[in-house]
């Protein structure tokens, strides 16, 4: 601002040479991409510019605000919230009022100002907001994947219920208890443990619910999951062992609701099911651009072993006490004598069979049926959802539609 004899004035000059600049929009028009035209302004300059609402067609251009009053700085923060997302970063008392109206403030001290910013930091440098954004980023990519486990775990269970009442049966109450007791609390936890990437990626992650790439995973992983169950479902009433229809709820006491998994359809449910559902936390795990790597997920890797472990040994596994206490490979005591397995079993068996023991042929087939409903799941996520053809699809959609709004970071 400089004082004339008919007052104040605003006046713009080259930082290097001081000559005045008589229009500042035709420079900032015909300014080089290479090197932009950038202004800075002082609180005078700043006031004047607002009370003649020329301000915000300069905003954008503006890298400086120097010598700023508590109320300006408030003021400089509101306009850009305006525009866009904005972070303010201070370190004393006067930039109170701007962190505490900003989208985001970060105190860049423990002193007053980091009583009233929702973040603080000690370290004394700009350098922290990216520390934020890489944690804001990792923060919203696994709500993201924790939901759409969630939403995962829904589906499944939903045709894990279909079929079963189809058929009649009722998976095992263990597998209740481990699927509703154990995997959802266990692995949900586990999931959000992952740490963010170490760099901050120039695209920010989806925060839409209902956006083409969180459908796309969930309905990708529904399909195949139901595919993988239908399918083993299928090879079982094709296998000649099998009568078609063999367990009717007629011949069995239906007031035992609890024993309606002594049966070979409720037996291949539990399997897959379980295996689908503990794959479920690990096809989210993947970091993808805002999170690190999978393998670096402990927790989750130390509860994906635990359970696909478990779960493969009572789905190979002759008659044993495991087994029996899911009612998968069991039957009666006796029945199992008879048939060359130890007198492991249960007294009490709802079934006309008297066993739902699977060959042991059939029992390695419908394990590698699953292994590969998993693998497929993953490089689904891994390759489709994230990977090369996601980033293909993406490239097509802004190709066809050039005019929607994007987002860009400039660091």
């Amino acid at each position: 601002m400089d004082t004339t004899a008919a007052g104040r004035a605003l006046v713009w000059r080259d930082t290097e040479t001081n000559a005045a600049v008589d229009d500042v929009g035709l420079l900032l028009r015909e300014g080089d991409r290479a090197a932009p035209v950038e202004l800075a302004v002082t609180a005078a300059a700043f006031e004047h510019l607002d009370t003649t609402d020329a301000l915000r067609g300069l905003l954008l251009d503006i890298r400086v605000f120097a010598r700023m009053t508590p109320h300006g700085k408030v003021r400089c923060v509101r306009l850009h919230m305006e525009r866009a997302v904005t972070a303010m970063c201070g370190d004393g008392g006067n930039d109170s009022g701007a962190l505490r109206a900003a989208h985001v403030g970060l105190a860049l001290s423990e002193a007053e100002a980091s009583i009233v910013s929702p973040f603080s930091t000690s370290t004394q440098s700009a350098r922290a907001a990216v520390d934020l954004l890489r944690q804001g980023r990792a923060a919203v990519a696994t709500s993201v994947a924790a939901y759409k486990f969630v939403v995962n775990y829904a589906t499944t269970m939903a045709m894990l219920e279909i079929t079963q009442f189809y058929f009649s049966v009722i998976v095992s109450q263990a597998v209740w208890i481990t699927i509703d007791g154990m995997l959802t609390i266990s692995m949900v936890s586990a999931l959000t443990q992952l740490q963010p990437a170490r760099r901050l990626h120039r695209r920010r992650p989806t925060a839409r619910l209902l956006g083409a790439h969180t459908l796309a995973s969930i309905w990708g992983q529904t399909a195949i999951n139901h595919a993988f169950l239908f399918g083993c479902l299928a090879l079982l009433f094709r296998q000649q062992w099998f009568r078609c229809h063999e367990f009717d709820s007629r011949d069995i006491d239906t007031s035992l609701w609890w024993l309606l998994a002594d049966n070979y359809e409720a037996e291949v449910i539990s399997i897959v099911c379980l295996f689908q559902f503990i794959n479920a936390a690990a096809v989210y795990n993947f970091g993808y651009r805002f999170r690190r790597a999978w393998a670096t997920n402990y927790p989750l890797l130390v509860l994906y072993g635990f359970f696909m472990a478990l779960v493969s040994a009572f789905a190979l596994a002759d008659p044993n006490a495991l087994g029996c206490w899911y009612h998968v490979n069991c039957g009666k005591r006796a029945t199992l004598q008879a048939m060359g397995y130890h007198a492991i079993g249960l007294d009490t068996y709802n079934s006309p069979l008297g066993h739902n023991v699977i060959p042991r042929r059939f029992r390695w087939t419908l394990w590698a049926l699953c292994a590969t409903n998993v693998v497929t799941c993953l490089l689904y996520e891994k390759i489709v959802v994230l990977g090369p053809v996601g980033r293909w699809v993406l490239r097509l959609w802004r190709a066809r539609f050039p005019d929607r709004r994007r987002v860009h970071i400039k660091l």
